[in-house]
């Protein structure tokens, strides 16, 4: 800038005042003198060039961009200011009408499935077996002896977990009581609970084979066994728990 030049026009001069008293002290020499002198001329006419000047002038430093939501209305306008409101508020408006409808599709296919009968641990009959199983996409039954404890601890854990996997109709039937499907589906242990996928049996748990050592253990095991066989997923409480157990 000009200010920038005369304060070294100023420097300049000093420093020529300078060299003359030492020249008059004879620190210098006067060949020595001169050619300072000639270099201070060239510096000075160089600094009169459109290329020092462009040099010396700074550069402004840009100015960091605000994202929009630092910025007050004077800087982008109250329309802009609106518009990205509005723009947000219709984004969270679509994400909560599509939650809203996806719950509501689940809500009626679940109210569908109580209905068939889904949602419950309930007995049957030989004569029902065949309705039953073929009718709904995933089922299972437990054929089970009214006097084994291991039955009985076996229908407290399907009881539960029939409640929380309601795509699953749970169902149990006295193994004396249905001979024929005993002898096809080769049940040889009770408690033995069989899987059906739309009628065809997938999988057999005989016992507490998979589950237990002892007498005992927890319901989440086996509501992940039934959730793996049929390829779904388990509800937050169950995975907590799963957890817990792991």
């Amino acid at each position: 800038s000009k200010a920038t030049v005369s304060v070294l026009y100023c420097a300049l001069a000093h420093l020529l005042r300078l060299i003359d008293k030492m020249l008059k002290n004879g620190m210098v020499s006067g060949n020595s003198n001169g050619e300072a002198g000639a270099r201070v001329a060239d510096m000075i006419d160089y600094m009169k060039t459109d290329e020092y000047m462009k040099k010396r002038e700074p550069k402004p430093e840009p100015e960091a961009k605000k994202p929009l939501y630092m910025k007050s209305a004077s800087e982008v306008g109250a329309g802009a200011v609106v518009e990205e409101m509005v723009e947000e508020d219709t984004e969270l408006l679509e994400l909560r009408a599509r939650r809203m409808a996806m719950l509501k599709k689940k809500q009626e296919k679940t109210h569908e499935l109580k209905k068939e009968g889904h949602g419950i641990y309930r007995d049957i009959t030989e004569k029902d077996f065949l309705p039953e199983v073929t009718q709904t996409q995933f089922s299972l039954v437990h054929f089970y002896h009214e006097k084994f404890q291991r039955c009985q601890i076996m229908h407290d854990k399907l009881g539960a977990i029939s409640k929380r996997v309601v795509q699953v109709k749970f169902m149990k039937i006295v193994a004396e009581e249905a001979p024929f499907f005993a002898d096809k589906l080769g049940i040889t242990v009770l408690p033995c609970i069989i899987l059906f996928n739309n009628g065809v049996g997938v999988d057999k748990i005989q016992g507490f084979e998979g589950l237990s050592h002892g007498d005992d253990f927890p319901a989440v095991r086996l509501e992940a066994r039934i959730c793996q066989c049929f390829k779904l997923e388990m509800c937050s409480d169950a995975l907590d728990e799963q957890a817990l157990d792991d």
